[in-house]
């Protein structure tokens, strides 16, 4: 069961990782022609993309528009996803 206060928290690092998507789309027109800092924040910008994918996700579900058995199959396929394309570190249990 989903309680208020989970919500709030949620809402609260979407908002974190939009502001932090927004401040880097901002600081790369500015380091224009610095490659070196240019790659760092567009990996960053990646990171928070990839992280906002699994944030829509949990807020589908704690806004009760997936149950929890959809929420965690989509949860997993998209974990999958993401390492396939060398964007989440981490190994699969069977991998």
């Amino acid at each position: 069961m989903v309680n208020q206060i989970d919500v709030d928290a949620h809402d609260r690092l979407r908002q974190r990782v939009a502001q932090e998507q927004d401040d880097i789309l901002a600081t790369i027109q500015l380091v224009q022609g610095d490659d070196l800092l240019e790659e760092r924040l567009f990996e960053q910008l990646v990171d928070l993309l990839v992280e906002g994918l699994f944030l829509d996700l949990r807020q589908r579900y704690l806004a009760g528009d997936v149950e929890r058995v959809v929420y965690v199959d989509e949860l997993a396929r998209l974990a999958e996803r993401c390492r396939d394309a060398g964007l989440l570190p981490l190994p699969t249990r069977d991998g």
